[in-house]
């Protein structure tokens, strides 16, 4: 019979994730990561805010991780996603240090803050990968199509068209951004060089290249405007 500890790094391995990167995702560091592993910190004592976050970043439920069991009443859980009623499915609403996120696309919950989900039909959810999440919209680069308050629901497995709304990490910062994007094509290394355009002007368009590189976190699946008095 396996552990958790065992259960916990295949499923991490299998997802393809460092543990360094897992842990920042969460607001651990990666040594953390290992000591679950290695079973030096057992799951009860392990936040459990935390371990539904590592738990849908990796792909599996924290019923799994913690009993090799999934929900039979359910079926298997879709990776990436937790159950919920049967014609819905739940996507966990990531934070900024969760997500690896920063200034422009993230929610406001404090580090570590992993409660809040929304909802998604069946229909969408069969389209969303493993690693689907969603953030709230803060900032203002993006009016006046998208307002603090609204929802936006992201997903690191497709690749963005031009014209498509994308989360992109800048790398010499660490920050990360939401934006309208626009290839421009290759360098002469072949690397990719694009635009990460605001919707407001009074916003700078990014370039990521070679001198600024970066890269996509997810590209946007749907947009939830919340309704406004003014």
């Amino acid at each position: 019979m396996t552990t958790f500890a065992e259960r916990f790094k295949e499923a991490r391995e299998r997802a393809d994730i460092s543990q360094r990167a897992l842990g920042k995702r969460i607001g651990y560091t990666g040594s953390t990561i290992s000591q679950w592993e290695a079973g030096v910190i057992e799951s009860d004592n392990i936040r459990v805010a935390a371990l539904e976050m590592a738990a849908g970043i990796i792909g599996v439920s924290v019923r799994y991780l913690r009993t090799g069991k999934e929900d039979e009443s359910r079926g298997e859980v879709p990776s990436g996603l937790r159950a919920a009623l049967p014609d819905v499915r739940q996507l966990p609403v990531i934070s900024m240090v969760q997500a690896g996120l920063g200034r422009e696309a993230a929610d406001p919950y404090p580090r570590g803050y992993g409660e809040q989900s929304v909802s998604v039909d069946a229909e969408m959810a069969k389209d969303l990968g493993r690693l689907a999440f969603a953030l709230e919209i803060t900032g203002e680069s993006m009016l006046d199509e998208f307002y603090p308050g609204d929802i936006v629901i992201i997903d690191p497995g497709i690749k963005p068209l031009p014209g498509d709304y994308v989360v992109a990490r800048i790398e010499h910062d660490g920050s990360a951004t939401f934006k309208k994007y626009r290839s421009r094509g290759n360098d002469a290394q072949g690397q990719a060089i694009f635009e990460l355009m605001p919707l407001n002007p009074d916003y700078p368009t990014v370039v990521v290249n070679a001198e600024n590189p970066g890269s996509i976190i997810g590209t946007m699946m749907e947009h939830r405007r919340r309704r406004r008095r003014f």
